[in-house]
């Protein structure tokens, strides 16, 4: 398969994950520098509970950034629980997202995905733990909440949007999620104004994170068409996590878009 190139050619910034290839992120970065404009760098765990020690060699990724024209973005842990019953693992979610968005600051990322995890409890409650967590985070970071963008997972977004953008913070659309839990597709593309990244990734057998192909092209044609007429200069990151996906979407994005692409 020949592969065609859209770095630098979409109104949009296109990106992939910071994990295709068994390695380091910087290993990853340098492989994908050519082929991107902006790669997600994944938390899959916070610091305290990792069993492996997570580098991001900062200097570096700096001086790849600014030689590729490359932008970042950050996938915070998904341990995270603002939601929590328990006052002090809430503080550990906003003191760990405090942490790592200080020891990132030099690469000067556009946005930091959060899930809202849905707690064992009624959702009256939930909302409410919900609601003085972003409220905290909200007041530290100031006019840089809105570099946080809560990601819609497996419940219905509209459950948690009122909060999040009551505080202030961005939309991170997970259209993936979308088809795996067959939420509405249009109601989520209502939400493109407040979005500043978008997760795009096939669904197969209840397993997503699947390549792009043609057999989405309506999906595809639809995004590329809500992008343009909002004006979206955000993220598109292909999210998933195997070299051989990501370029046959590179490849598939490549051709669907190709009347968004500038030369």
């Amino acid at each position: 398969m020949k592969e065609l190139s859209v770095k630098g050619k979409l109104p949009w910034r296109l990106g992939a994950t910071s994990y295709v290839i068994p390695g380091s992120v910087l290993e990853n970065v340098q492989l994908l520098a050519g082929k991107v404009d902006n790669i997600q760098i994944l938390y899959f765990e916070s610091a305290t509970e990792s069993h492996l020690e997570h580098v991001v060699e900062v200097p570096v990724l700096r001086e790849l950034a600014l030689a590729h024209h490359l932008t970042y973005t950050v996938h915070l842990p998904s341990d995270i629980r603002l939601g929590a019953a328990d006052p002090q693992v809430r503080q550990n979610g906003l003191d760990e997202i405090l942490r790592i968005m200080e020891s990132l600051a030099e690469l000067e990322p556009l946005c930091y995905d959060l899930h809202l995890h849905k707690e064992e409890m009624g959702e009256p409650q939930w909302l409410e733990y919900l609601d003085l967590s972003l409220a905290s985070l909200a007041k530290q970071l100031a006019e840089e909440r809105s570099r946080v963008a809560v990601e819609n997972i497996e419940y219905p977004f509209a459950r948690i949007w009122p909060l999040v953008r009551d505080h202030g913070f961005s939309a991170c659309l997970d259209l993936g999620h979308v088809l795996r839990y067959q939420h509405d597709w249009e109601k989520t593309m209502a939400l493109l104004p407040w979005a500043r990244h978008i997760h795009y990734h096939s669904c197969n057998d209840g397993e997503d994170h699947h390549a792009i192909a043609d057999a989405h092209e309506a999906y595809t044609a639809s995004l590329g068409n809500a992008l343009h007429d909002v004006g979206f200069k955000g993220v598109v990151t292909l999210e998933m996590y195997d070299i051989t996906r990501l370029d046959t979407s590179l490849h598939t994005l490549a051709g669907a878009w190709q009347a968004f692409m500038e030369e």
